[in-house]
């Protein structure tokens, strides 16, 4: 059952995602966060690059200008629009194909009740599964067994 809370982020996509996709960026996620008169709407934008502060003005006055002409919420709120971040975790098979080619951090299930962390570049994303490089070695690991996993800082070692 749809909850008025769903009702209004499917109305707000439906007007944010023509906006950021004409504007050139991703509309990566976007969270309705605390209670009815006074929500948060987030945003998280992206683009091939990066995203700058002035990209995010950008589109918060944009939508905000269409947000108050539609007027979706149906309370006060406050709208937020910021890059995804290099901390944020993977929730989507597009979340590891935009960090192809860049160092991940991924926590997967060791069999036996722990945890396995490996630290490497993305090599490629198929069949289920990601392909990471750690130093000289390369690890298959399925979706399935990832716990979590997010973008990295790049290290100064060897890609291997």
């Amino acid at each position: 059952m749809e909850t008025d809370r769903d009702s209004i982020v499917r109305n707000v996509s439906s007007l944010a995602m023509p906006l950021v996709d004409e504007a050139g960026f991703e509309l990566v996620d976007m969270e309705l966060a605390g209670r009815q008169g006074s929500y948060i709407l987030r945003l998280l934008i992206d683009k091939p690059g990066g995203v700058t502060i002035n990209d995010c003005v950008a589109i918060n006055r944009e939508l905000s200008c269409l947000l108050d002409m539609e007027d979706p919420i149906p309370s006060r709120y406050t709208l937020e629009v910021s890059s995804p971040g290099l901390d944020r975790p993977f929730k989507t098979e597009r979340d590891y194909q935009r960090a192809l080619g860049k160092w991940v951090k991924v926590v997967t299930d060791d069999g036996d009740g722990g945890s396995v962390t490996r630290v490497g570049c993305l090599e490629g994303i198929e069949d289920g599964a990601v392909e990471i490089v750690c130093g000289e070695e390369k690890h298959r690991i399925s979706f399935a067994s990832i716990r979590k996993a997010h973008r990295e800082l790049e290290h100064g070692w060897d890609k291997g």
